[in-house]
């Protein structure tokens, strides 16, 4: 090393600084300065998904709010034409008009609390297809419904069973029996082949008899035959 390079004390000193400066630079640099592929922050996921649920729930009770207001402007607009209401307490708000279930539309539904357009047509729809309620119970066989407490829906609705449609079980088409929620294919089957090979049926019980129908079915379908 001498015989090649004449440095003296202090450039071979100076020398080994430099080195010493150039090697910490690079392990500096590749410590420090390579950037690191973040690491997803799952409690930022977190804070966004519980904010999108917050929106959701505020829109939903901004909605709600929504159906109150339009359900007691329009209470207020029908107790426009009815008599002062007189009480020696304090005078109510406004008061409640309930609906008839078997002649309103999905308009009048969406004022009743719990209720959306969407929910609001499938009863609607499955009303016609009964052909009317003959009892709030019924409400819990329209899926949509079946998380509702419906006796909370007394205050809002009731039913006028002047109004459901009857079907002849004599005259009636196959389409018009199968087409009912408590007839099906089988039962609409029996019914047409007794009429055609025995005449007309004449009662519910006649009906249990050559149908083997359970007794349950034929309670419910009281409503709904004439003869």
């Amino acid at each position: 090393m001498k015989t090649r390079f004449h440095f003296t004390r202090g450039e071979w000193a100076a020398a080994l600084l430099m080195l010493t400066v150039i090697l910490a630079s690079n392990i500096f640099y590749f410590c420090y300065e390579i950037p690191m592929k973040p690491s997803p922050n799952v409690h930022l996921y977190e804070t966004r998904f519980q904010q999108f649920a917050l929106e959701q729930q505020y829109l939903e009770d901004s909605l709600s709010a929504i159906r109150q207001q339009t359900y007691a402007s329009r209470a207020r607009s029908r107790s426009d034409t009815l008599p002062p209401f007189k009480s020696q307490g304090k005078k109510p708000l406004y008061e409640i008009i309930k609906i008839d279930l078997n002649s309103c539309d999905t308009n009048d539904l969406v004022t009743v609390p719990q209720f959306g357009s969407k929910r609001a047509a499938k009863l609607v729809e499955y009303r016609d297809k009964l052909g009317g309620f003959h009892s709030l119970s019924q409400l819990q066989e329209v899926y949509v419904m079946q998380n509702i407490d419906t006796m909370k829906l007394k205050d809002y609705l009731y039913i006028n069973k002047q109004k459901i449609k009857k079907l002849n079980i004599n005259t009636a088409t196959y389409q018009e029996l199968v087409s009912h929620p408590y007839i099906d294919g089988y039962l609409t089957k029996l019914i047409i082949h007794h009429r055609e090979h025995n005449g007309p049926i004449h009662d519910l019980d006649e009906l249990q008899r050559i149908t083997h129908a359970y007794p349950e079915l034929i309670e419910k379908l009281r409503p709904y035959l004439v003869f």
